[in-house]
C-alpha cells in the first residue's frame, strides 16, 4: 500500500508535538513546513527580553530535528499562502505540495485593532524571535541614549507601557520592572524616574484565571512598583503618546501591546467556518469539516475542551490540540476509529521577575515565589532538554559541512 504524505504547516507547540507522533510512528511521510528554520520557545520570551537568557535558549532547531527522525521526515523553509483542499494541494511563496493530509499550525499573530489609530506603527510586541529581538534592541537603545544625553541621572521621566494584562502582558512589566531594579543596583545609575504602566481593560490582570493566580500577580506587580491603570481602553497611539478612553492622554518613552491575538494569516483566504478572530472552527477530532483530510491545531483553531468550553490560548492548550491532530491522522492513516480530543489545561505558570512564579496544577497545587519558580523552571528546562536531545541525534545524520554552523541552535 502507497504510504500516506502528512504535511503539518507551523513548527509552534503544536506542529512540533504533531510532528514528534507521526514521526514516531513510521507509518507516513512526514514534511514539516515553516518560515523559520527554529522552534521559538515564546513561553521563556519574557527572559530574553529583560537579558535573562541568550537568544539560543528560546530556539530549537527544526532542520536537527526532522533529520532525527530518519528519511521519511522532512522540513522545507517557506511560507505557505494559498490551500487547495480540493486538489489537496498547498502553495507557498517558493513551493507548492501535495498532501494526503494536512495539518495546519501556524498560531496566531498580535489583535491590532484596525480601529485603534497609530497603534501597530508605535508599539511593539513579542509573539516572534524577529519581534522579540528588534523589542529587545530598541529598548535598550532607548535607555542608553537618555542615559548618555543625561548623564546617567534619567531626571526626566522614562515611561514604558504596557497594553494588556493577560498572561504576557503581566509576564513581560513584571521581568522588566525586574530588570530596570537590578540595571539600577549593578550600575548605581540612579534610574528612579524610570515608570512601567500596564493597562488593562479590566477590573484585574489574568481576567478570567483563577483568583489565587490574580492576587499574587496583582500583589507581585505592585511590589516591583508597576502601574497597573484598569478599566482603560486605548482608543489612539502617536509617537510618545496615547489616548485611554478617549479622554486621558499617557505620555510613553517606549510601549508594548500585548492585548490579544488573532489567527495567522493563512486563514485569510480560506473559504471555511471561522470565528471573530479568525481562527478555524474544528470537530471534535481536530478535522476542519468543509475540507477533506484538513486538521487544525493550536491557535489558528477555536479550541474547547470536553464540557465544549473555550480552551484560552496557550503552549500547553496547543501541545494538547497537535497531539489529539496526530492521533486522528494516525487513526485515519491505519483504519482505526478516531479518537475525541480531550483538551484539558493541567494548570497555569506564570513568571513574575527574577526568582518569582506563581503555578496553579491540577487545582490543588499552588505556589509562589521562589518554590513556584522552581517548579516552573523545572517543567520549561524539561521541554526544552527532551527537544534538544532529539536535536541532537540529528545533528550526527547531518553533513559533516553543515553541521558546524547548527551548533548553537
Amino acid at each position: 500500500m502507497e504510504r500516506k504524505r502528512v504535511v503539518i504547516v507551523g513548527g509552534g507547540y503544536a506542529g512540533v508535538q504533531a510532528l514528534k507522533i507521526l514521526a514516531a510512528s513510521g507509518e507516513c511521510d512526514v514534511v514539516l513546513i515553516d518560515q523559520h528554520p527554529y522552534h521559538y520557545l515564546q513561553t521563556e520570551a519574557y527572559e530574553l527580553i529583560a537579558n535573562e537568557c541568550s537568544m539560543t535558549r528560546v530556539m530549537i532547531d527544526l532542520v536537527a530535528l526532522c533529520l532525527s527522525y530518519g528519511d521519511n521526515v522532512t522540513y522545507i523553509k517557506d511560507t505557505i499562502r494559498e490551500v487547495d483542499y480540493e486538489a489537496k494541494h498547498i502553495i507557498g511563496n517558493t513551493s507548492g505540495h501535495s498532501y494526503d493530509y494536512l495539518l495546519l499550525c501556524t498560531g496566531s499573530r498580535t489583535a491590532y485593532n484596525g480601529g485603534t489609530q497609530g497603534l501597530r506603527e508605535h508599539s511593539h510586541g513579542v509573539k516572534t524571535l524577529q519581534s522579540a529581538l528588534s523589542f529587545k534592541q530598541q529598548f535598550e537603545q532607548r535607555l542608553y541614549s537618555r542615559l548618555e544625553s543625561e548623564g546617567g541621572w534619567c531626571s526626566e521621566p522614562f515611561n514604558i507601557v504596557i497594553g494588556g494584562g493577560g498572561l504576557s502582558g503581566v509576564e513581560i512589566a513584571a521581568e522588566m520592572a525586574h530588570y530596570i531594579r537590578i540595571f539600577h543596583r549593578d550600575n548605581t545609575l540612579t534610574c528612579d524616574n524610570i515608570h512601567i504602566f500596564l493597562i488593562i481593560p479590566h477590573e484585574t490582570v489574568l481576567e478570567g484565571m483563577e483568583e489565587y493566580l490574580i492576587k499574587h500577580a496583582t500583589k507581585r506587580l505592585i511590589q516591583l512598583g508597576v502601574n497597573i491603570i484598569n478599566h482603560s481602553r486605548i482608543t489612539s497611539v502617536e509617537e510618545h503618546a496615547l489616548v485611554l478612553n478617549e479622554t486621558e492622554a499617557v505620555c510613553f518613552d517606549f510601549m508594548i501591546f500585548t492585548g490579544g491575538i488573532v489567527a495567522s494569516t493563512l486563514t485569510a483566504g480560506m473559504k471555511v467556518a471561522k470565528n471573530k478572530k479568525s481562527q478555524l472552527i474544528i470537530d471534535e477530532y481536530m478535522r476542519v469539516t468543509e475540507c477533506e483530510g484538513v486538521f487544525a491545531a493550536g491557535d489558528i483553531a477555536q479550541l474547547h475542551d470536553p464540557e465544549g468550553k473555550l480552551v484560552p490560548p496557550t503552549a500547553q492548550g496547543a501541545e494538547a490540540s497537535g497531539i489529539s491532530a496526530a492521533v486522528n491522522i494516525l487513526a485515519l492513516i491505519q483504519g482505526k476509529p478516531m479518537v475525541r480530543s480531550n483538551i484539558r489545561l493541567k494548570g497555569m505558570m506564570i513568571a513574575l521577575g527574577g526568582g518569582y512564579a506563581s503555578i496553579s496544577l491540577l487545582g490543588w497545587i499552588r505556589f509562589s515565589g521562589l518554590i513556584g519558580y522552581t517548579i516552573k523552571g523545572i517543567i520549561m528546562r524539561g521541554y526544552r532538554y527532551l527537544l534538544h536531545r532529539q536535536c541532537a541525534k540529528g545533528l550526527k545524520r547531518m553533513p559533516q559541512n553543515k553541521r558546524k554552523c547548527r551548533i548553537g541552535f
